[in-house]
């Protein structure tokens, strides 16, 4: 025995040394591990965020001198932003708004004000401290036309350029999936619903510190009893380390961590920091494909008021709910909902936190009534799909960022009913399309919209319904453009040499007669529209007249290439071939590039970076993105004020009248566009503040028997008509070395420039020294 003791000693030496390392090594890693979490957790519940959700904002109403504004609806937007309504003589603290007319206003002010003036708006952001209310009280000064006059900010006041309100959180996602969270503060929550909560779900909460061992045996016995589950021993805080820290395992080993946890939860943080992450957190059912988390939002989804407002009986039905969405939903299982709501109420009474008659008389509550409308819908899905695949272009992390795009409210809203509206009286109005319709072909459609001197887009439809067809049309689709290339061709002529000595201006004369072109072996005659032709005719007139034959022979006159580098220039990135074809737009690019090009022509010349995001804050609060005002001058804005004086005949006498006949008056310049076969329809149109682009056509390629004029132009109209008539009416600021011209009559017919039904004049821009 002893030899044999003497043989092991060594090996047993060896043997205890291992395990002293292997369980130090333990300790430490589950050390470490524990740090860590304890780390994650402390990070998470001080920011009272388990979930992490994508945010989604919009840009907050923005006020500009001289722009129109409805005060019935920036009244609404404050109710919106739940801005408080205040009186003439009271104080007004963040989030406090005052509306008046001119007596009112005066009376706020202590004086007079200017003598045009029939109404204000007062307000201070709900961003401002209390400290600096002074300094950030913000006035709104208008006419009986609904115009800003003045714009005013701090005490005493002084003018501003612009005004804005707080940027609106209008979606929220898990992942892909859809959320419901709206957060509240623990003091804001009705003392019955917490009493429901704590009555139901953990009635010794503010007793244990993380979890009870007589619930854990209570509920053990119980299950038992009954052959299954019939009871939960969990307490709150250990709901929220399981729902939010652990996986969905069940075994013991992940029951001892959800106890271990808990308990550091509750040495980290008070009963009320817990207790309230636990109520904004919560699972508390679905909304269609939305996730509905929190007391916030359920109480808008299930009684659709704020929390604030529940009764007893509605708490004890929120509280019902908690255990089992699915099972409690009152309008699904009203039975089963009103016994577990009763339940709640029996047990509150029996904790004395109610009395008898408090608890009969919340028992007769009735349940909330489902609403006839869906109470959340997906707000300007291609818009947020535009706005991932911007995130993810650039590798910015989604999860948990607060991404502040650019997406103006109305204008989306009124560019979806544009859209919508558009494409449904057409498929009710015209034979071929409702003959198409009635065989399961749907007529598609997109608009972009943004604002040129920034680059921000701030509406995008990329199809007629989200739920039927998720391709995004408005930033994946790539159509040929037609006649939208033209403007190109045109401006490349613009101040260039003629043979005959002479430089192009808008009056230069081009032959617009049926002709040959022959290139790579082919031969090639292109067409007018209705196979019409004017023979000499000046530029502009065939410009905004769209003839073909005139614009290829200018084309081919100043050169393929020259046409392919303005359009570069312009903002056009898709590959173009030097064939006679591109003069017409025979070749495909994607929308985004059209609305750049169309931004560089209302900037005269300076291209913006096309974003649809404004801003980008990770998880943890930290800048990501942010946009910045860039504009480079890529095209003469000699020659681009040029040609945007003829583009401007377009929407005047040419294929894009349709809109001033239907009522869109400010100055605006544009182009239609019709592909070959009538198979895609567009307009490019803009003013000085807003370019919009439409596209109408088939996913397949036939044909709609549309044009420009039919087709996208009545979009274009109906959503500027909302949209741009925000803006004063400005003509564009035309580049200096240009003048003005405006042709009569005589001239008009001396240029054979006069059809019928055409204005008796013509205002033109040309480069100073080539005016007539």
């Amino acid at each position: 025995m002893k030899r044999l003791v003497d043989v092991l000693r060594p090996r047993l030496k060896i043997i205890l040394a291992v395990f002293t390392i292997i369980t130090t090594l333990l300790i430490i890693s589950v050390a470490g591990a524990f740090f860590s979490l304890g780390k994650r957790m402390d990070d998470t519940l001080r920011e009272k965020r388990f979930l992490q959700p994508t945010e989604y904002f919009a840009e907050g109403p923005v006020f500009l001198p001289r722009s129109l504004l409805d005060a019935q609806k920036v009244q609404a937007r404050f109710e919106g932003l739940l801005y408080r309504q205040r009186q003439a003589d009271q104080v007004l603290l963040p989030g406090d708004y005052f509306s008046g007319n001119r007596e009112e206003c005066e009376l706020r002010a202590g004086g007079p004000l200017p003598e045009p003036m029939t109404g204000c708006f007062v307000f201070v952001r709900k961003d401002v401290s209390t400290d600096a209310v002074p300094q950030q009280i913000s006035w709104i000064v208008y006419d009986g036309s609904g115009m800003i006059l003045n714009l005013a900010q701090g005490t005493p006041a002084r003018e501003v350029p612009e005004l804005r309100l707080e940027p609106l959180r209008f979606a929220q996602y898990l992942g892909t999936d859809p959320l419901m969270q709206e957060r509240i503060p623990l003091g804001e929550i009705p003392p019955a619903c917490l009493n429901a909560v704590i009555a139901i779900e953990d009635q010794k909460f503010l007793e244990h510190g993380g979890f009870s061992v007589t619930g854990i045996l209570r509920a053990v016995l119980r299950n038992l009893s009954e052959g299954r589950k019939a009871q939960g021993g969990s307490t709150i805080t250990q709901q929220l380390v399981k729902n939010y820290f652990l996986t969905s395992e069940k075994s013991f080993i992940r029951k001892g961590r959800e106890i271990i946890m808990s308990v550091m939860l509750e040495t980290r943080f008070t009963k009320d920091e817990i207790l309230e992450t636990y109520l904004n957190e919560i699972y508390l059912g679905q909304n269609g494909s939305f996730r509905v988390h929190g007391y916030g939002s359920a109480s808008r989804y299930y009684f659709n008021r704020p929390v604030s407002d529940l009764s007893l009986g509605d708490c004890a039905l929120m509280a019902a709910i908690i255990n089992n969405p699915g099972r409690y939903n009152p309008w699904r299982n009203p039975e089963q909902a009103t016994q577990r709501r009763d339940l709640v109420l029996a047990k509150m009474q029996e904790l004395r936190m109610i009395a008898a008659e408090d608890s009969t008389q919340a028992k007769t509550t009735a349940l909330p009534q489902k609403p006839g409308r869906a109470l959340a819908v997906e707000t300007a899905p291609y818009f947020i799909d535009a706005v991932r695949k911007q995130m993810q272009a650039n590798n910015w992390p989604l999860e948990g960022a607060r991404i502040y795009t650019s997406m103006d409210l109305e204008a989306q809203q009124a560019a979806q009913e544009a859209v919508q509206g558009h494409i449904g009286r057409l498929e009710q109005s015209n034979p071929y399309i409702k003959g198409r319709k009635a065989k399961g072909m749907n007529l598609e459609g997109m608009l972009l919209s943004g604002n040129p001197a920034t680059g921000l887009v701030r509406a995008t439809v990329g199809g007629r319904n989200f739920r039927m067809t998720q391709f995004n049309r408005a930033v994946d689709s790539r159509r040929q453009v037609g006649s939208i290339m033209k403007p190109f061709v045109f401006l490349s002529a613009i101040g260039k040499e003629r043979k005959d000595g002479t430089v192009f201006t808008p009056i230069s004369l081009l032959p617009d007669e049926k002709f040959n072109v022959r290139y790579e072996g082919q031969n090639w005659s292109p067409e007018n529209y209705e196979k019409k032709y004017f023979g000499n005719v000046p530029m502009f007139f065939a410009l905004k007249n769209s003839l073909n034959a005139a614009t290829v022979s200018l084309g081919m006159e100043v050169g393929l290439e020259s046409v392919i580098e303005t359009a570069r220039q312009a903002g056009i990135d898709s590959p173009i071939k030097a064939l006679p074809s591109l003069t017409l737009g025979a070749f495909e690019i994607a929308p985004k590039e059209v609305l750049t090009a169309s931004m560089t022509f209302a900037n005269l010349g300076r291209k913006p970076r096309i974003s649809f995001i404004r801003r980008v804050e990770g998880a943890g609060g930290e800048l990501i993105y942010e946009h910045g005002q860039s504009l480079e001058e890529t095209l003469d804005p000699i020659k681009t004020s040029v040609l945007v004086g003829m583009m401007k005949q377009v929407l005047i006498s040419g294929s894009g009248r349709g809109a001033l006949l239907s009522g869109f008056t400010h100055p605006a310049a544009g182009k239609t566009g019709t592909t070959n076969n009538n198979r895609d329809t567009w307009f490019m149109g803009f003013t000085p503040h807003v370019s919009t682009v439409v596209w109408v056509g088939y996913d397949d390629g036939s044909t709609t028997r549309l044009t420009g004029a039919s087709g996208s132009v009545p979009i274009w109209t109906e959503f500027m008509k909302t949209i741009a008539t925000r803006f004063p009416p400005d003509d564009f600021p035309w580049a200096e070395g240009t003048v003005k011209v405006n042709l009569d009559r005589d001239d008009l017919e001396a240029l054979n420039a006069l059809r019928e039904r055409d204005p008796d004049t013509a205002e033109l821009i040309f480069a100073e020294g080539t005016e007539p």
